[in-house]
């Protein structure tokens, strides 16, 4: 198995920190001011310059936007840029552990139960999907965690006759502004994570005129394979672009990924992603979210829902709470050798593509 994946967050930091002093990196670093990891180590956002700062062509890799899938983006930008030779006239930035305080407490979410992956947007604006997130709250995070109270396929086939697959995915998991305990909550402002980048971003991307970026996460797909997930408008040469560059079979791979909702994608809201091109707009974009596939979407929804409920549930469980640990970060980063392998080496093959479509873009 890579030495590039790491048991710990403070283990996966002092990794790409190291790497990035042997390559006599440039390294940007903004300490948490309040807050510490699990062992009580420092948490900090560090985004590393590896390649020509005033090139005009960027490839940007992201991990740990979600915590506990930063393990697998920390693998791949640490493996990636270990040896890599920077071509010229390429500028490569890798921002490691976009919410640290997750990737060290083992949580999707920062300290605040809020889903950085979810508050770049607008705060306190209400959709459609939050009329039918109450009683999914209630059915998805349940007080006790037992075989029986966390059963919520009946109260996902009722709303799903009621309002359509489309409305349920999309109020399970597309942002809501209802209950600061529950899951892939907005929050009232931004976050420190959202803090940290919108000062950052502007500068490090001020001479960039083409930048290529992915944002690494875990979940959906085949197990090991990729999931692609563009945030370039349908059609537009920045879409068009990055499947020339992975192929047409990329094209599917996400409506593929939510087979257990019959395909149909959800209508997320403040996604860091969907946001990320306003920093540079004098810069052409193209760019998307890739998941290495764990399990299916309720398998893998499941996990969350345990996450949550080590943070807030109150009433009993079947299981102890590290076996729920345990069961939580199977689904989101498994220890199968195969499954490491195979994401490891997806991940790496999607990374290199960009960076030679890049090159001739």
């Amino acid at each position: 198995m890579s030495d590039s994946y790491s048991k710990t967050y403070a283990e996966a930091r002092q990794k790409f920190l190291s790497i990035a002093s042997t390559r006599d990196a440039k390294v940007i670093t903004a300490v948490h001011p309040s807050e510490r990891g699990v062992e009580g180590e420092e948490l900090a956002i560090d985004i590393a310059i590896f390649g020509d700062p005033d090139a005009e062509k960027t490839l940007f890799l992201v991990s740990g936007t979600h915590g506990q899938e930063g393990y697998y983006g920390s693998a791949l930008q640490i493996e990636f840029l270990r040896d890599l030779d920077i071509p010229e006239g390429i500028n490569i930035i890798a921002l490691h552990g976009l919410n640290p305080w997750g990737f060290s407490h083992l949580s999707r979410t920062d300290n605040e139960n809020i889903d950085v992956n979810r508050n770049f947007t607008d705060y306190g604006v209400a959709s459609n999907r939050d009329e039918i997130y109450p009683p999914l709250f209630r059915a998805l995070c349940p007080d006790d965690w037992t075989e029986e109270t966390t059963d919520w396929s009946g109260v996902r086939d009722e709303l799903t006759r009621k309002y359509g697959a489309k409305r349920l995915v999309s109020a399970a998991g597309g942002g809501q502004i209802i209950e600061p305990t529950g899951m892939n909550y907005i929050g009232t402002g931004p976050s420190w994570s959202r803090s940290v980048v919108e000062d950052l971003l502007p500068k490090l991307f001020a001479k960039a005129k083409k930048i290529a970026f992915i944002e690494w996460h875990t979940g959906l797909g085949d197990f090991g394979e990729l999931s692609h997930i563009p945030m370039m408008e349908a059609g537009s040469p920045g879409y068009e672009r990055m499947f020339d560059w992975l192929g047409d079979d990329a094209r599917s791979t996400w409506t593929k990924g939510m087979g257990d909702f019959d395909g149909v994608t959800p209508d997320y809201r403040g996604w860091f992603s969907a946001w990320l091109p306003t920093v540079a707009p004098q810069a052409e974009w193209a760019g998307m979210v890739m998941e290495a596939g764990t399990y299916g979407v309720v398998e893998v929804m499941d996990g969350i829902r345990i996450d949550r409920w080590l943070k807030f549930g109150k009433g009993r469980s079947y299981l102890s709470r590290e076996q729920m640990r345990e069961k939580m970060m199977d689904k989101l980063y498994p220890t199968a050798p195969d499954w490491r392998a195979a994401a490891l080496k997806n991940g790496l093959a999607a990374q290199q593509s960009f960076l030679e479509g890049l090159q001739r873009w």
